[in-house]
């Protein structure tokens, strides 16, 4: 079994190459280090050297790691992506001389405290499947260094910063949050809640000085989990899924116009539409209707049967961004404060949640697995990949005054 704080089950994934239904190779230029690219220089014409002449550019400021790139053919493929759905690269060469983009993927690797840890990113549908369906899937132990893949692309977890973070603390407070995550004896949506007011609490950990109040933080935080303190108090919450739903459709709405958004969320859109909307004279209070009765009906009895799924979701999320302290060395760091990632992750969260209700009322008592994972795959693809989506959501959530406790309510609970 892996060690619950130093996830390693990305070593176990293996693609499954032509029978993807997805596959990484389209839609994104490939970044590639010095190495690779001079590597690819010494290719025969015959042999793909013709194609690295005609699609592989040196990019203009030549950093370390994305000293050139590969660029898309007019159909918005790579080049070197065969007719067979195989890397020509890769079949030609073999896999040591793929890119450390393209070797890594789907995986995320960080170091923390100089050891390497492995998550999953779920724009691979494969990916997807092995995090959200396995129960145990964060358990699943694999070597990060048996050379089935490159490791010099790696993101750290950040010691400074513009914004002090109580850095010294960061395992425990990734256990207690993973914790508090797989806490059943609440709905999902209070463990989110009780999530964002410890986020909250530590944000205000604004000093070296302070650092010292942080064991405390936690020990409190830990005594509510344990007597299952504040069940009456978030029970009261109010709920206000018209509010929901708006936010919903005007989130994707905006998104879906900007060209990063792929056909397959565009899809998984138009679902979530045929799900709650109505036929004919639409009538806002019919949809919410809908929506809701979709919940109850479809939505939460398949959850409340695979709990497991969203759990996976969050925690790999957790790991992923090494949430709530970010990533340094990464095109996905932005310095922002603790509360403010948290209501990034909560905002993806919710939103792809909702969409996943609109679905569920689509396909009804046949909304199973694969629904869940071709709508996780497809937003995390739409989203997760691109700096400017992942800033725009946190400036949306603080345009309508989301960007608390109190919105994040709104979005969580139905």
């Amino acid at each position: 079994m892996a060690d619950a704080n130093r996830p390693t089950y990305a070593a176990a994934f293996r693609c499954i190459g032509p029978e993807c239904e997805d596959h990484c190779c389209h839609g994104w230029t490939i970044p590639l280090d010095r190495r690779t690219y001079e590597n690819y220089q010494l290719f025969p014409a015959e042999k793909l050297g013709s194609l690295v002449q005609h699609f592989v550019s040196v990019t203009p400021d030549k950093a370390e790691g994305l000293h050139a790139r590969i660029n898309l053919t007019p159909s918005g493929h790579c080049p070197f992506f065969g007719a067979d759905r195989l890397c020509g690269i890769q079949k030609e060469y073999g896999g040591a001389l793929l890119s450390s983009t393209c070797s890594i993927y789907p995986r995320t690797l960080n170091s923390v405290d100089g050891v390497l840890e492995g998550s999953l990113t779920m724009s691979c549908p494969e990916a997807a499947r092995n995090v959200l369906l396995n129960p145990d899937a964060m358990q699943v132990a694999g070597n990060l260094l048996s050379g089935a893949f490159r490791t010099d692309s790696v993101a750290r977890l950040p010691t400074t910063g513009a914004i002090h973070k109580p850095y010294g603390c960061f395992h425990e407070v990734r256990a207690l949050l993973i914790e508090v995550v797989r806490d059943r004896t609440r709905p999902l949506w209070q463990r989110l809640l009780l999530i964002g007011s410890l986020c909250e609490r530590l944000d205000r950990v604004r000093t070296a000085e302070d650092d010292a109040a942080v064991p405390g933080i936690l020990a409190e935080y830990r005594e509510v989990i344990e007597n299952k303190w504040l069940h009456v108090e978030l029970e009261s919450v109010p709920s206000n899924p018209a509010l929901k739903l708006k936010v919903i459709f005007q989130l994707t709405d905006n998104h879906i116009k900007d060209p990063v958004c792929g056909a397959r969320f565009r899809d998984a859109f138009w679902t979530f539409v045929e799900g709650i909307a109505t036929p004919q004279e639409p009538d806002a209070s019919d949809d919410v209707q809908r929506f809701l009765q979709a919940e109850k009906l479809y939505h939460r009895p398949f959850f409340e049967n695979s709990p497991h799924i969203l759990e996976n979701y969050l925690i790999n999320y957790m790991y992923q961004t090494l949430f709530p302290f970010g990533l340094e060395g990464s095109v996905h760091f932005r310095q922002q404060g603790i509360f403010d990632d948290y209501i990034l992750m909560t905002t993806q969260f919710a939103w792809m949640n909702g969409l996943l209700v609109g679905i569920a009322a689509h396909y009804r008592e046949n909304f199973a697995a694969e629904h869940v994972v071709r709508t996780v795959q497809a937003f995390t693809r739409a989203t997760a990949h691109y700096p400017h989506v992942l800033v725009w959501m946190n400036e949306q959530m603080k345009k309508i005054k989301f960007d608390s406790l109190a919105g994040m309510a709104v979005l969580l609970k139905n």
